[in-house]
């Protein structure tokens, strides 16, 4: 075997070495130690996962490259493997979620204090495969204003959101059973909430929402009107409101904010901590643009 080839290898073994042992190795024996076999196995399932090993072979790759005097390249793939490392740890994906959420307060709905109208955002229902309704993601929202109701805590709920129109698609089309007001609506009358009880109020995003609701003064002037959303939603709902000149009283659901003790899984990628980020983001840039 050749001295060139032989360095070649060697170039390439030690970084990849160095890099196995200080991101695969090194967490496992300290959650192992630390915090007990069943820790130690959840990071495991994480470890496997393909963003955890992309991040770390191109960590490698990056650290062979620089090791080879190829900085150029090699700086920008172990650069921004360790980028994107951080942006998906739930650790700090949770710390710019907690921030975000607790930008502005919000209510906490008791019967001493009941409302007149809560408004209750789109966006917290599906439709199943057989034309069934469902939760979303968010679907606390949906669930979190019919408890209000039944409790005594508001009057009534008004339900918002249309699918948008769209002037051609690649494969088949919205039917008004597809509006989330709609869906919303269903679940909240098969949960024993009578259907007068319950409005509908027209929009195909938020901005749209706020639209219509500054129209229906009925719900919200001279009223204790509270809008429900998602936590991570409420900043923008509210800052829209207000633009809007709507005035009623935050209400959150869905919070995403972490709690518990923190603990060495927390300081791994997953593809969990990137849709917060895309979240907030999403939210942030939205705000923006006033949508």
């Amino acid at each position: 075997m050749s001295i060139p080839h032989i360095e070649r290898k060697r170039g390439w073994l030690k970084p990849t070495t160095i890099v196995f042992l200080t991101t695969v190795v090194l967490p496992i024996v300290l959650t192992a130690s630390v915090s007990g076999k069943s820790a130690a196995e959840k990071m495991l399932t994480a470890i496997v996962q393909p963003l955890f090993i992309g991040i770390v072979s191109t960590l490698a790759a990056g650290l062979v490259l620089l090791r080879r005097e190829e900085r150029g390249v090699g700086g920008f793939l172990f650069c921004g493997a360790c980028l994107m490392w951080v942006l998906s740890a739930p650790f700090f994906a949770a710390r710019l979620v907690n921030g975000w959420e607790a930008s502005i307060e919000s209510s906490v709905p008791t019967a001493n204090e009941p409302f007149d109208y809560v408004i209750v955002l789109g966006g917290g229902t599906s439709m199943t495969p057989d034309g069934r309704p469902q939760f979303s993601s968010v679907g606390d929202r949906v669930g979190y204003a019919a408890r209000l109701y039944l409790a005594g805590i508001t009057k009534s709920l008004v339900t918002t959101g249309d699918n948008l129109e769209l002037a051609g698609s690649l494969s088949g089309s919205f039917e008004p059973k597809d509006d989330p007001s709609i869906q919303t609506k269903q679940i909240w009358i098969e949960l024993g909430i009578p259907a007068e009880a319950i409005s509908e109020l027209a929009g195909q995003n938020t901005s749209e929402e706020m639209a219509s609701l500054k129209q229906h003064t009925e719900y919200w002037q001279g009223k204790r009107c509270g809008i429900l959303t998602s936590a991570f939603h409420l900043p923008r709902a509210m800052k829209l409101a207000e633009r809007a000149g709507v005035r009623a009283i935050p209400i959150a659901a869905d919070h995403r904010r972490s709690t518990g003790p923190v603990t060495f899984n927390q300081f791994l990628p997953e593809s969990d901590g990137l849709a917060r980020i895309q979240t907030i983001f999403k939210e942030w840039l939205a705000m923006r643009i006033s949508r």
